[in-house]
């Protein structure tokens, strides 16, 4: 299925004012700047975007800045355009459509191209670096360059899931905007020693760029790591209860999309990916015959499965990074209108990720089947969910969630 009708206007109106960006920019730049330089910095940019670090939600995350801002500190805008768009056609996952690749050539370009106007507009000269004079035109173009990228992109990502691109860019915003920093000392590292020593000084950043992408590489594979332990965990724990093989997994599907429906930041985002799969750890403290068992429990048999949310917290305690968000795991029986257990909390009382995970897992628990039941519909379930907001859920998580549905039943 291709883009949307609006998707398809803005991708269109974006190619073409980057190409005519191009145009009015690169053939001037062209030529006052040596062939040479010109294709070692094309070169130079498309090498470090052909090997991107693949983050959780498709984001994704290069060095490629860092070069692409050298090249406008030293060349200028049009350079830079024609550097940070041809950076474009390459790195791309296997499969992505040619109009995303189109479109992220354009946005590039314009992104690049404005920033180098930015900078000269705020006083900074071309091929003249002077650092400190030239650190409010300098940061003015770098944050022009983010701005601009990162308003293109949360629009376009907007347009495709019928989502506030504001909530997009707001909730994305913290998981991007470190690697820019982090970059821009090393993007003017690169025009210092270029403007000095040429092409030759460039080439001894090879190996520190290299370790900058090594280090964002490490850092997902330990991610993936942990959250595949994680997965574990939870599996072991599904296991248990024969009925329940694969819920965890499930609700963590659900409060993930949630969590962005509501335009969460990725680090809360990613929080509450982790309590939802840890949700049910507690169960590994209660019988199977309780779990598995095929009638009505008795109430010291439903005492003892309250305790989960307990037993569970506490295990998740035990983990120093989720040490304070395991009342996440704590509270997800709680009602909205303080009818649950185990604290009887009320409202906004009661963490958002658990009165998210509180939606995801009771929506999981009503369309599975049971020892005493058959599933319900989906339709059936989605009723019951908003029958009962404001009392034993959160109105706002299960507006959210509805959209969800909505979106995923097109």
């Amino acid at each position: 299925m291709g883009p949307k009708p609006a998707l398809k206007l803005y991708i269109a109106a974006i190619i073409a004012a980057g190409l005519a960006f191009l145009v009015w920019l690169v053939p001037p730049a062209l030529m006052q700047v040596p062939w040479l330089e010109v294709l070692f910095f094309v070169a130079f940019t498309m090498a470090t975007e052909a090997m991107p670090v693949y983050l959780p939600r498709e984001i994704t995350v290069s060095v490629s800045f860092c070069v692409i801002y050298a090249v406008l500190l030293i060349h200028g805008p049009g350079v830079a355009s024609l550097a940070a768009a041809m950076g474009a056609l390459v790195g791309n996952r296997p499969g992505t459509p040619w109009y995303r690749i189109a479109f992220n050539f354009a946005q590039l370009s314009l992104s690049a191209g404005i920033a180098g106007m930015v900078f000269l507009w705020a006083g900074g000269e071309v091929g003249h670096l002077k650092v400190l004079p030239h650190m409010l035109p300098i940061l003015a173009g770098a944050l022009s360059y983010f701005f601009v990228n990162s308003i293109l992109i949360a629009i376009a990502a907007g347009l495709s899931q019928d989502l506030s691109p504001v909530d997009i860019w707001v909730s994305r915003i913290g998981s991007v905007v470190v690697n820019y920093l982090v970059l821009i000392p090393l993007g003017i590292l690169i025009a210092i020693l270029f403007l000095r020593d040429g092409i030759a000084g460039v080439l001894l950043l090879v190996v520190p760029l290299a370790l900058a992408r090594f280090s964002f590489q490490q850092y997902v594979d330990m991610r993936n790591v942990y959250l595949d332990t994680i997965r574990a965990i939870a599996a072991t724990v599904d296991a248990k209860d024969s009925y329940t093989r694969g819920h965890s997994e499930r609700v963590r599907g659900h409060s993930v999309a949630i969590a962005k429906e509501m335009g969460l930041p990725e680090g809360e985002q990613e929080i509450i990916e982790y309590m939802a799969l840890l949700h049910d750890t507690g169960k590994i403290g209660i019988s199977e015959a309780i779990l598995n068992k095929n009638c009505c429990l008795t109430e010291e048999e439903y005492k003892l499965v309250q305790e989960h949310p307990l037993i569970g917290a506490q295990i998740v305690s035990e983990i120093g990074r989720f040490k304070e968000t395991s009342a996440i795991v704590r509270h997800h029986h709680e009602h909205y209108d303080g009818g649950g257990y185990p604290d009887g909390l009320a409202g906004e009382e009661i963490p958002l990720g658990a009165r998210i995970i509180t939606v995801a897992d009771a929506y999981d628990a009503m369309t599975s089947e049971r020892p005493y039941r058959g599933p319900r519909t989906n339709e059936e379930a989605l009723a019951e969910i908003q029958a009962n907001a404001g009392r034993q859920f959160d109105p706002e998580v299960v507006r959210a969630f509805m959209r969800v549905m909505e979106r995923e039943g097109d």
